[in-house]
Order: C-alpha cells, then sequence, then structure tokens
C-alpha cells in the first residue's frame, strides 16, 4: 500500500513537472510570438484596386490599368514615321500630340475633377471597415491584421476623415483604448495628415516605413519636368532589373550595356534626348500630368519643399489657374501644414508621449532619369528624405574620413554605417530610426514585422535596446531575413562595378555560339524521307 501511495506520489509530481514545464514554454512562446499588444493600423502604399460605378448601378474596375493587346508594339509601328520626321527636322509638335493621344485615354477612367474629387463614385475597391478581424493569436495582434486600404489618388486630408473611421472601427471591435500607426510609403502621407488633423488622437506608437512623406525624388522631379537621363545611371539601374527570365539573357544584356556605356554609346543616347527634352518639355508634360498623376492630389504630397512651386508651375503651365482653385488650395493645406511642418510635428508628437520611428531602406540608386541618379536611396525614395535628415554618400561612394574623424570628434560615430555611407545623427529621430540595406521599395518581407514588433510592444525600444536590431541592418533576398550589418556582409553594391573585358567577352561568347549554330544547322544532313 505504502509502495503504491510513493508510486501515485511520484506520477503526481511528475505530472505536475510536465504540466508546469509546458505552461512555462506555452507562456514564454506566447510573450515572444509574432505581434503586437495593441492593434497595428498599417496604412498602405499606393497602387491598390480601384472601381467606379456604371448608369446602369454595376461597377467596372478602373485600376489596374489594362492595356490593349499589342498596344505598346502597335503604337510603336503607327507612330514610328511622326517620331523619324521629328528626329529629323528637330520639330516635335506632331510627335507631342500624338503621344498626348495616346497615353492620356489610358488614364480616362481614373481622371478625377477639377476639385480633385472622384468622378462615378470612383473608390478603394476595398472597404477596410468590412474585413476587421478582432481575433488575437497567442495573446496578439497580427502585424499586418488590420491593414487600411484607401483612394490613393485624392486629397491625404480626406483619407485621414476615413482613416480615422477605420480606427475608431478598429477599437470598438477589439476593445482597446489607443493603437500603432504604421505608413508606407504614400501611406506615410495619409498618416502624417492624420496626425496633423487630429493631433495623434488614439495613437501610442508611430512608425513611418519606407516613407515618401518629405517626397519621392522621381515623383517631385517628373512635376517639375526635370527629366535627365544618366549614362552611368542607366548601366547601374540594368543591374538592379531582371530584364528576363532566363539568367544567361539577363547577364548578356547587362554585359551589353556595360559595353555600350564604356564605348560612350549610351552618354550619346542620353546626351539627344537631354538635348531636345528641354525645348520641348512644356510642350507635353504639362498637359500630359494633369490628364494623370499631377491630376491627383495624394501625388502632390510626393513632391519635395525644394521642387513644390516649380511643380505648380509646371503642371498647370498654361492653364486658367482659377479653374483649379480649389484643387490647389487642397494641395497647398496639405504641402504647408504637414510636409513643410514634418520636423516639428514629429518632436511635437514624441513630446506628447507618442513612441516615433522611422525605418528606412537602402542600396539601390533613384531611377536613372533625373540628375544624380546616384544618390542613395531604394529606388523610389532617398535616404534623406525618408529618414527626415540622414547624411548620405552616393551609391557606390562612402562618407569621406575627414567627415568620419570630426563625427569620431564630437561623439556621433555611433551613428555613422558600418559600410560608411549613412550618418543617422543628422536625423529628426536619430535614436529611433533603423536603416536596413539592399531592400528594394517594394519589398515588405515578414522579417521586418518582428522589428515593428519590437518597436511597439518594448517601451523604450531604440537603435542601441537590442544587438540583433540595431541601427544598421542588412536584407538577405534568399532568405528574405534581416541581419545585424557587420563587414561580411555590408558590401552589397558590388554589382555596379561589372569588369568591361569581361563584358565584352560574355558578348563575343554569345555572338560565336550563334554562328557555330547556324554553321551547324546549315550544313547538317537532310533527314531521309519517310517511306
Amino acid at each position: 500500500m505504502k509502495r503504491f501511495s510513493k508510486r501515485l506520489l511520484a506520477i503526481v509530481l511528475s505530472l505536475t513537472i510536465v504540466f508546469a514545464t509546458f505552461a512555462f514554454s506555452a507562456s514564454t512562446s506566447a510573450s515572444d510570438a509574432p505581434g503586437t499588444d495593441i492593434p497595428l493600423i498599417y496604412v498602405v502604399g499606393t497602387g491598390g484596386h480601384l472601381i467606379a460605378d456604371n448608369p446602369d448601378g454595376t461597377t467596372r474596375k478602373i485600376f489596374p490599368l489594362v492595356l490593349p493587346e499589342n498596344f505598346i508594339m502597335d503604337t510603336v509601328e503607327a507612330n514610328i514615321g511622326i517620331f523619324a520626321k521629328a528626329v529629323i527636322t528637330q520639330q516635335w509638335d506632331e510627335f507631342c500630340d500624338v503621344l498626348y493621344d495616346t497615353i492620356s485615354p489610358l488614364y480616362a477612367d481614373l481622371m478625377l475633377d477639377e476639385n480633385g474629387d472622384p468622378r462615378d463614385n470612383s473608390r478603394a475597391d476595398i472597404d477596410s471597415r468590412d474585413r476587421i478581424n478582432p481575433a488575437k493569436v497567442n495573446g496578439k495582434y497580427g502585424t499586418e491584421q488590420f491593414k487600411f486600404n484607401y483612394d490613393w489618388r485624392v486629397d491625404p486630408y480626406v483619407t485621414a476623415e476615413k482613416l480615422h473611421e477605420y480606427i475608431e472601427a478598429v477599437m470598438a471591435a477589439t476593445g482597446e483604448t489607443e493603437v500603432a500607426l504604421l505608413g508606407r510609403c504614400l501611406g506615410d502621407c495619409i498618416t502624417a495628415a492624420y496626425m496633423e488633423k487630429y493631433d495623434g488622437e488614439y495613437v501610442a506608437d508611430y512608425i513611418s516605413y519606407a516613407s515618401a512623406v518629405n517626397g519621392a525624388e522621381f515623383c517631385s522631379k517628373a512635376f517639375c519636368g526635370e527629366i535627365y537621363l544618366e549614362a552611368d545611371g542607366i548601366e547601374r539601374y540594368v543591374y538592379d532589373l531582371e530584364l528576363a527570365t532566363d539568367s544567361n539573357i539577363n547577364e548578356l544584356i547587362q554585359a551589353f550595356v556595360t559595353v555600350l556605356n564604356e564605348t560612350y554609346g549610351l552618354d550619346f543616347l542620353a546626351w539627344s534626348v537631354n538635348n531636345v527634352y528641354p525645348d520641348i518639355y512644356l510642350n507635353i508634360v504639362p498637359r500630359l500630368l494633369r490628364s494623370m498623376y499631377g491630376n491627383f492630389p495624394a501625388y502632390w504630397a510626393m513632391v519635395s519643399d525644394e521642387d513644390y512651386e516649380k511643380a505648380k508651375e509646371t503642371v498647370f503651365h498654361g492653364t486658367d489657374t482659377a479653374t483649379y482653385a480649389n484643387f490647389i488650395n487642397r494641395i497647398d493645406a496639405y504641402h504647408y501644414n504637414v510636409q513643410v511642418k514634418l520636423p516639428e510635428l514629429w518632436k511635437g508628437f514624441r513630446e506628447d508621449g507618442i513612441n516615433m520611428a522611422n525605418v528606412t531602406k537602402y542600396g539601390y540608386q533613384s531611377l536613372p532619369i533625373i540628375e544624380n541618379a546616384d544618390v542613395l536611396g531604394e529606388d523610389f525614395c532617398t535616404v534623406a528624405k525618408a529618414s527626415l535628415g540622414a547624411t548620405t554618400s552616393t551609391i557606390d561612394t562612402v562618407l569621406s574620413d575627414d567627415y568620419i574623424a570630426a563625427a569620431q570628434a564630437n561623439g556621433t560615430d555611433k551613428y555613422i554605417s558600418p559600410d560608411k555611407q549613412i550618418d543617422a545623427s543628422t536625423c529628426v529621430l536619430p535614436e529611433t530610426t533603423w536603416f536596413i540595406k539592399n531592400m528594394k521599395h517594394a519589398n515588405f518581407p515578414d522579417s521586418i514585422n518582428r522589428l515593428f514588433d519590437r518597436i511597439i510592444n518594448i517601451e523604450g525600444f531604440n537603435v542601441f535596446s537590442d544587438a540583433d536590431y540595431p541601427q544598421f541592418l542588412v536584407y538577405d533576398d534568399e532568405t528574405s531575413a534581416i541581419y545585424p550589418m557587420i563587414p561580411e556582409n555590408m558590401n552589397t553594391t558590388e554589382r555596379y562595378n561589372p569588369d568591361f573585358f569581361k563584358s565584352l567577352k560574355k558578348i563575343f561568347e554569345f555572338l560565336f555560339g550563334l554562328i557555330k549554330d547556324a554553321i551547324a544547322n546549315s550544313t547538317a544532313p537532310e533527314a531521309a524521307p519517310a517511306e
């Protein structure tokens, strides 16, 4: 009997230990589980699906745009003569008219009215309020659980009102009294408008991610009409793209562009365009922009302050500005109340107790159709703009030795990246601004969500809080993971330094291969006819 009692006690104790261990493991995994302690409202970037009403009560999709079959080839074939004539005569009026008549109809359904308001009740295809799921998993809300979709054409202040409604709906569904806010790209222009309009109401944490809130270089320069081809930028850009699904063909294209650039072929192409463009841009750019992106108030939010007034002069060139008075008042209200005041707004929110953070990506140049395409960025937004003030080198250089020595002397060298391309000390929020190298603008891997989780869940979390998430990180495209930047992984731009002779060799090998195949095919015996 005593032996049985001891055995029973041993079993009970064993079960207790097992249960306690399991319970501890469960609680540990729950606390470390992916997700946020409060709802994170993720305001997406541009390009969501849009619909409009038909007269018969049905709806039609107006975005994404669907090009007619063979549109590009048919257009080129139909107008190659007009283009050739313009090149020979240097009279571009007819070509500009054809270009406008070809492109503007594609955007007809997307056009807003002169005030910047939607026509035909056009709107976002998804009403985010219909998709609110308040459930938690392991005690956490999913990092992308509360995704706010919107009409990315309209005035950010108008969208801010809808965002306010969505936030209140999320809080009502979850029972929470505050939320975190994440604005990505154009989405950060929306969150900034919300923060200014509602003074950060309900917001405990605010993360600006891959942000265009301080301007997106390509959009900004395009609205000014400042298009400029840069030969070296074109070559670098080809090494950032996959122009063919076959890797050998892709490498061949890259080799050809390198050889063309080294033999001044790209310089001649760039010079030809840059020489003509200043004489014709006012004939085509203003009316083309008014029929597409210049017609969207939200896109004006991505025009930098230094370009803003010139952009208005360009886009509204040749028009009666009274026609667009309400439109201009709208874009002015956002520009001068939000973008121009960003530093003081951010600092004010932080002083009010809102946890402010920024995550900026880099390792890529801007599109090679602007001057200084080698500015450090992530192919859409520059580091200096997105981070609100970081000092940077160009894409293929580093900060000077004198600059770094000065930083060491004043004690700010801890904010300089291991690759010596960024000084974060000049940011508005240097201790809560992270940089991720080798990640393009469109990339949004799940691994970055773990950084967002920590920023939101851990009070006082900053760039010195966690050795796994220091100020400077590197993205590995193969594993979709982010790692601390160290000397072994920080040099990710070697692709921009191709060898001319290796590129030339690759081209000749390809050509000789074609000749060899052609000879082999011409000398091959014909198959005997079947009996």
